[in-house]
């Protein structure tokens, strides 16, 4: 059944299609000069954007569970989609949290920042979901390269063990797709809902852009698992792909073969996971996409104030929904409470000396917020007064977390709640948090992809720019003491990032992800396919000609302000016309234009006098590709079909899709887009033509816009920016316009839920109460089977100690932290929690994680096989039909049939030893 939020949802969707079809084609004077270009021309788009930002209006009016369960629903994929699902083990989940440990300072001061070691490493999952997405042609082909190899095949890594035979061919990794190129995918959704399946399509096509595979992954979300959780994720994936454990399906994959990309708050994780790749001196990987990533969570740049009216973004931002017993976290009464209790039932039921409370300093970093009363005349919008935020406390709690400012007319503001789902107040400006307030050069080569109608635009500009020129901007001191490996960074040593920065006209918030059926998410996708086959030196057929793209080196930057190099072609203004195929009879053409401009995929009436040829510079136009194969140069004046002597791609890499999309197009009546010679259009092959080392480009930065039609032409300079004009003692601080926006959003969301907030308190007394039974049982049975297991061993006395040492050396165990002393995990994390149904079966799920109980058949379980049994992949007798063709003569065994499968599903044998290979089903129902 679904849930609230879904119900809503389909009330609203059909009259809001309605309305907005109306009031597209309305040819109103005064509704005619509102919006932006995009939404005019494309009526898919205006639908689209109307419906995403409906949906993300009502949300906020529904819990966060709500919008969780809606955004992790399970979409089935196409049968031109090959998917294969995982779990990344443990073991790569506990070396990422070596490697994580280390990079934030050590266990001594990560106790002090996060509270400790421990806490966020429990987890309701024996590990990190994971899927292998790669579309069937191109992995077709990669196994027909594979067989025709002389090379053998490579020994299994199942020592004496039987290959299983696959329920479903998905289920199956091919040895085949180890040689592909391969994107470490990180969704979006503000850290705190989203999924692998709410991005399934955008994932799917980005895969068959490049013509590899896609490892995408489903992080833990806050507030159930703040900050570090999901870092810890994300690295413990990247150290599964280039060093996986034995027995994991792929062979390892060669960094230079791996792009990390993400989505908003997936692209702020990239970021953050590039930095920590960085200081932990792992092998870095080819690049990152960053798409529209999530760079400051102070919310300090002019964007998230000006553009609300044309993103998809709610105007509350992605911090308010109706509460419920998960969130907001419990008082602090409360939660001191819960803490204490645990604490002591857990050393008294298994009589461990008790000792002193570790007592640490309360304020351990950053001075006491401090306000600033200023204006700021250079910024396009007067954000009044600023403050910092509160200091890092070694205990947090609700009251140390309070932001007080204090206004030029000496009115005090004051938050009094959790600003983000993520993170504490206090860790909001932590540079693997907020990004832009970081040291972002010596990273991968970068791709920015930014709308310029989104709220996040600036913050991304301003990443980007840091990145390429580092030495530039100053790194704040309070940065150096939240995150160690910036401590001893001197403007002499750092080293610029390359970066290309494409900035989108008219675009929301991920276009490429939400939006991807419109025009510029076309070009979207070429560049970012090209920036992949660039960095992991995928070979490409050469264009035409060499062309250099809108580039400014570091130096530039300074002197100029960042201004482009301007093209040769540009500077000519020569404007020339060439024809790749007859042309069509103009009946039809008009016809299909007509129709196109309402009904196409693309939705956008298309010029008819332009044409998608290459640009020739001065220099080069005769030594063009048809020249050297003696044919007639492409000169002014003359037409050309560029079809002829165009270069074939290489059987052995897949053929080239920068013309083509996943599925194809919807209609097929619509007129390509064609442009003059003077322009271009983002992710052509020569945009990189004229870099030579992949890693460290000489130009530094390229800096493009790309306008609806995906024609790009230089970017301002720094100084036409607004993000650049943000003073350094604004950014990374929380303003008077941004305090008060949330203090008026959180007022009527008390008085439009105050009748909620009774019903929660009720429903949470009633979790605590059955917790303590919990508890009780838990403890009892866990202690029982830890001390039987030492005993026969050892002897009592040495299983009493055994089982003591056992659970200290278990940080995953949900129990872990009570135990020492020295953890205080943060008020909204769900491991020291009881008050909410979820927390109390994530602890026995993280107890049967650890201690692999014996389970009993439940109602769950048979949900799932019935599920399972019920459930055909589309396509998937076509795909049967044709593995059956493609694979080899003999005595191969058959794929299980329906039957097989059920009996099987339903056998002890197989039952238990699902259970023992992974812990991750429901408990008891």
């Amino acid at each position: 059944m679904p849930n609230a939020l879904t119900r809503d949802i389909g009330f609203k969707v059909g009259p809001l299609l309605l309305e907005v079809f109306a009031k597209h084609y309305r040819k109103s004077d005064g509704e005619d000069g509102e919006g932006v270009k995009l939404r005019k021309n494309e009526i898919l788009f205006d639908e689209a954007f109307n419906i995403v930002k409906s949906f993300l209006n009502t949300a906020s009016c529904h819990t966060v569970e709500d919008l969780q369960a809606f955004s992790n629903t399970r979409t089935p994929s196409p049968p031109w989609v090959k998917v294969v699902r995982t779990l990344v083990p443990m073991t790569s989940c506990d070396q990422a949290a070596k490697y994580l440990v280390e990079v934030l300072g050590g266990e001594e001061f990560c106790r002090k920042l996060i509270g400790g070691v421990k806490w966020w490493q429990v987890r309701g999952v024996n590990g990190v979901d994971g899927q292998w997405i790669v579309a069937r042609k191109d992995w077709k082909e990669a196994q027909r390269r594979h067989k025709r190899s002389d090379r053998p095949q490579s020994p299994s890594r199942e020592d004496g063990t039987a290959t299983p035979q696959p329920v479903e061919e998905e289920a199956t990794y091919n040895k085949d797709m180890d040689a592909m190129r391969c994107i470490l995918f990180l969704h979006g959704g503000g850290y705190y809902f989203g999924s692998v399946d709410q991005e399934r399509y955008s994932i799917q096509r980005l895969a068959r852009k490049i013509n590899g595979r896609v490892f995408a992954i489903n992080y833990r979300l806050a507030p159930q698992y703040p900050f570090p959780c999901a870092i810890q994720d994300a690295l413990a994936a990247y150290l599964y792909l280039i060093d996986p454990p034995p027995g994991a399906p792929h062979t390892p994959v060669d960094p230079a073969h791996i792009v990390i990309a993400g989505d908003s708050a997936g692209g702020g994780l990239s970021l953050s996971l590039l930095q920590v790749i960085r200081d932990a001196k792992l092998p870095a990987p080819a690049g990152g996409i960053l798409i529209s990533p999530w760079c400051d969570l102070t919310h300090s740049f002019p964007s998230i104030h000006t553009n609300t009216s044309t993103d998809v973004i709610p105007d509350c931002g992605l911090s308010f929904h109706k509460p419920s017993t998960l969130w907001p976290p419990p008082s602090e009464e409360v939660s001191t409470r819960v803490h204490a209790s645990l604490r002591h039932r857990i050393r008294q039921a298994f009589k461990l000396d008790g000792s002193a409370q570790y007592e640490a300093t309360e304020t351990i970093i950053g001075e006491q917020a401090i306000s600033v009363a200023s204006l700021h005349p250079e910024m396009p919008i007067e954000v009044g007064s600023t403050t910092d935020l509160p200091s890092v406390s070694s205990k947090p709690t609700l009251s140390n977390q309070r932001i007080h400012l204090t206004t030029q007319a000496n009115e005090t503001l004051e938050i009094h709640r959790q600003v983000h789902f993520y993170t504490e107040n206090s860790l909001i400006v932590h540079p693997l948090i907020s990004s832009s307030l970081s040291y972002l050069g010596d990273l991968p080569p970068l791709l920015f992809i930014v709308g310029d109608k989104e709220v996040l635009r600036d913050e991304d500009i301003y990443a980007a720019h840091k990145a390429a020129n580092p030495a530039k901007f100053v790194i704040s001191e309070r940065s150096k003491e939240l995150y160690p490996p910036l401590a001893n960074i001197k403007p002499e040593d750092m080293k610029p990032t390359s970066v290309h920065l494409q900035v989108y006209d008219d675009s929301p918030h991920v276009l490429p992800i939400l939006f991807s059926f419109t025009t510029p998410a076309k070009f979207c996708f070429r560049a970012m396919a090209a920036f992949c086959k660039f960095v992991t030196k995928i070979p490409v057929s050469p264009p035409l000609t060499s062309h250099p793209s809108f580039v400014a080196t570091p130096a530039e930057n300074s002197r100029k302000g960042s201004a482009e190099v301007e093209s040769p072609v540009q500077s000519t203004g020569v404007s020339r016309h060439c024809s790749l195929s007859p042309a069509p009879d103009s009946r039809k053409s008009s016809l299909g234009r007509r129709i196109s401009a309402r009904f196409s995929r693309t939705g956008i009436l298309r010029h008819t006098n332009s044409l998608s040829a290459v640009p020739v510079r001065k220099d080069t136009q005769n030594i063009d590709l048809a020249a050297r194969e003696g044919k007639p140069s492409l000169r002014p004046g003359t037409s050309h079909s560029l079809h002829e002597g165009l270069p074939v791609p290489s059987s052995t890499l897949g053929s080239d899709t920068t013309e083509s999309d996943v599925a194809g197009p919807r209609f097929n009546f619509s007129t390509p887009h064609l442009l003059t010679l003077g322009e271009r259009s983002a992710g052509e092959w020569f945009t990189y033509t004229h870099i030579k080392d992949p890693k460290n480009w000489e130009c530094g930065m390229i800096r493009e816009r790309v306008s609806t039609d995906g024609i790009i032409r230089p970017l301002e300079s720094e100084e036409e920016l607004d993000a650049m004009k943000v003073p350094e003692d604004v950014v990374g601080s929380m303003s008077e316009l941004t305090m008060r926006r949330c203090i008026t959003v959180q007022q009527q969301f008390d008085k439009k839920f105050a009748h909620t907030y009774k019903s929660i308190d009720k429903h949470r007394r009633k979790n605590l109460e059955q917790a303590k039974q919990d508890t009780i049982k838990q403890l009892s049975h866990l202690r029982k089977t830890i001390i039987n297991k030492d005993s026969d061993k050892k002897g009592s006395a040495a299983g009493e100690q055994g089982f003591k040492e056992y659970l200290l050396s278990s940080p995953g165990w949900s129990w872990a932290w009570a135990l020492d002393e020295h953890e205080n995990p943060p008020p909204a994390s769900i491991v020291s929690r009881r008050d909410t149904e979820e927390a109390r079966k994530l602890a026995e799920v993280a107890d049967l994680a650890i201690l692999g109980t014996p389970r009993t058949f439940s109602g769950n379980n048979l949900w799932s096989i019935m599920v399972n049994f019920f459930t055909v992949t589309p396509g998937r007798s076509r795909i049967e039909k044709s593995n059956e063709a493609l694979a080899p003569s003999g005595d191969e065994p058959k794929s299980p049939t329906r039957r097989s499968r059920f009996r099987r599903m339903f056998s002890t044998e197989q039952f238990h030893a699902r259970g023992e290979e992974k812990a991750t089903d429901a408990p008891k129902a």
